[in-house]
């Protein structure tokens, strides 16, 4: 974790002053797809024990991917809120030194494309390498030890439902990608927005039904957000709201590919052509 000098005095439930420290008066707990969803509530009960310091003027948390929560969004949350320095603290497990460089990167971009000034923004080191950690994990151990716990064998059925076993009709199968970089640019909140236009067209079940899935990262980031549809084949590149609308009405219902959003108009009609 970065390090930070002790404030003379500063009790636990005292507000930190921002001129100490670095200046720190946000923190923004950066969590990973595991947390799921907007935060999940491992992340929220992280948030609340910090806010409870009274040391920081906001505290927001934000998933790095397959998550609504962004990033970006997460920054903007503390910047509204006032901040002028916030600290990205990484609940992560792992030394993914990688991931932690784009990030720095996507938060300049934000930075960048505000249009006004804003906070400044510093990464901490993640979790997973504190060494306080491990004091934690011990002491959760051994209270563990005492606690109802539950039997491996403490289930009434071992039996699976039948639907994990059956790969559901369907039309084409949609890839959405909620990797890192598609989830900085707003991709958890379009993929929720893609499933409510499913729905309200009544594409989710059915052999004409669109059979969508969350993704990993499917790359080339740069042309994010992203998602393949089979089986054409076809990249729609650049989402927005809009151009998830138009794709549902123009190529799911009326079969017809979205040249505009499509990352090679064209090349499906030359393919046909060709066979």
């Amino acid at each position: 974790m970065t390090e930070r000098a002790k404030e003379p005095g500063a009790g636990p439930l005292e507000r930190r002053d921002p001129t100490l420290s670095g200046g720190v008066d946000a923190v923004l707990l950066l969590g990973r797809s595991g947390h799921q969803g907007a935060a999940g509530e491992g992340m929220v009960f992280l948030a609340e024990a910090v806010r409870a310091t009274g040391r920081y003027l906001a505290v927001r948390t934000a998933i790095a991917e397959r998550g609504l929560a962004s990033l970006p969004e997460g920054l903007e949350a503390c910047a509204q809120a006032g901040a002028r320095k916030v600290l990205v603290v990484p609940v992560f497990f792992g030394r993914d030194r990688s991931l932690i460089y784009w990030l720095s990167k996507a938060a300049y971009r934000w930075s960048r494309a505000r249009g006004e000034p804003g906070p400044e923004v510093v990464f901490a080191g993640a979790i997973g390498e504190h060494p306080a950690l491990g004091e934690a994990v011990v002491r959760a151990v051994a209270d563990a030890e005492g606690e109802a716990s539950v039997r491996a064998d403490d289930f009434q059925s071992l039996e699976d439902p039948l639907a994990w076993s059956v790969i559901p009709p369907h039309e084409r199968h949609v890839l959405a990608c909620l990797g890192p970089r598609c989830t900085s640019r707003g991709a958890g909140g379009l993929y929720v927005h893609f499933w409510k236009r499913l729905q309200e067209r009544g594409l989710l079940r059915g052999r004409s039904s669109v059979h969508a899935a969350q993704t990993g990262c499917l790359s080339p980031c740069n042309l994010g957000p992203t998602i393949v549809v089979y089986p054409e084949g076809i990249w729609y590149c650049g989402l927005t709201a809009e151009a998830i609308d138009r794709i549902v009405d123009e190529h799911f219902v009326g079969g017809r590919v979205v040249e505009e959003y499509a990352r090679e108009p064209g090349r499906h009609e030359r393919l046909k052509g060709e066979r």
